[in-house]
């Protein structure tokens, strides 16, 4: 039927009140958004992701001319809040805040039996930013640097590190340094970075592996004595402590991530708005000195390049998870 005559057909049923009813795709139901967008953040208030999506909305609220709510669903260390997000219609009205836990762990930790696939289940909307890990220790372990670490570490019988609990890159890390540097260094998990740097501050244990965020303020009142962080090179929040490439791991890629993701689905249009609108509101100065007083230096990518690096470093974290021997039945 050629388009006059499909015309002249529906106005001829309009006429006799039998118009067709025609149903748009959602996206082209009205200009998105048009509503408010929901925040995803799977894990409890305080922590890096919830900080860094109070951080975000209203930047990017005013750049989307929307609101930006903000929503806690932790639980299952991550999976609940991130499910919710999978499960969520794909009309990017939902999109979450995702990190190395949530989609680089957990996968392999838990075997392939999570409720969510983190590569099939989302879209990649962009890696907002990384945040190292920073080796610590208690000021009297006799180590200021990497080397005189290891040695004394070698020759001290029952020397643990705390982290932040079994099968966070804290943990993966000191599996991967007990591997390479001929360690025997004990695990001692802990139910959040807090309480693990707390252990290390007051003694119960002489070294900790946790985000630099959590150990900074330790390092500023000298509680605890930075000895290396562990990404490809130096953090801005700390230029004289040496990168762990630095004369022994050179090869090494350890920083932590926290990104935005969407339910898979969501259409390419919505997908490149979102990304622009989380670029441009992140873009700011001000925004930008937050995060960096995080410890988190900002990427912030396109959704391809995203994608592509979530692919690429995958068989990593699954080869440090099986390092580790940590595993969730």
């Amino acid at each position: 039927m050629g388009c006059l005559m499909r015309r002249t057909l529906i106005a001829f049923l309009a006429a006799l009140g039998m118009a067709p009813t025609v149903v748009l795709p959602a996206a082209a139901q009205g200009d998105y958004p048009n509503k408010p967008v929901r925040i995803l953040v799977a894990y409890a208030p305080g922590g890096s992701a919830d900080i860094m999506a109070r951080l975000l909305a209203p930047p990017l609220g005013r750049v989307l001319g929307t609101t930006i709510v903000v929503d806690n669903k932790p639980g299952g260390g991550g999976i609940v809040g991130s499910e919710a997000c999978a499960r969520a219609p794909a009309d990017g009205y939902t999109i979450c805040f995702g990190s190395t836990t949530t989609h680089s762990i957990l996968p392999f930790l838990h075997g392939g039996k999570l409720p969510f696939d983190p590569l099939k289940d989302f879209t990649a909307l962009t890696l907002v930013g990384t945040q190292p890990n920073v080796i610590a220790v208690n000021p009297k372990v006799p180590a200021t640097t990497l080397a005189e670490l290891v040695a004394w570490a070698r020759k001290t019988p029952g020397v643990g590190y705390a982290t932040a609990g079994i099968g966070t890159s804290n943990h993966l890390i000191g599996a991967y340094l007990n591997k390479e540097l001929g360690l025997d260094i004990a695990h001692v998990p802990y139910r959040s970075g807090g309480l693990a740097t707390g252990a290390a501050v007051a003694g119960e244990v002489p070294m900790v592996i946790d985000q630099i965020s959590t150990v900074l303020p330790f390092l500023n009142g000298e509680k605890l004595r930075a000895i290396a962080v562990t990404s490809p090179k130096r953090s801005q929040l700390l230029p004289d402590v040496p990168s762990i490439t630095e004369g022994f791991l050179p090869s090494i890629k350890f920083d932590s991530y926290q990104a935005v993701f969407a339910p898979a689905g969501v259409p390419p249009q919505i997908v490149h708005k979102l990304n622009d609108a989380i670029r441009t509101a992140l873009a700011d100065p001000e925004i930008r000195k937050r995060h960096l007083e995080l410890g988190i230096e900002l990427v912030l990518n396109s959704s391809e390049d995203f994608t592509a690096w979530l692919r690429e470093t995958a068989p990593r974290w699954q080869e440090l998870v099986a390092l580790s021997g940590a595993k969730v039945e």
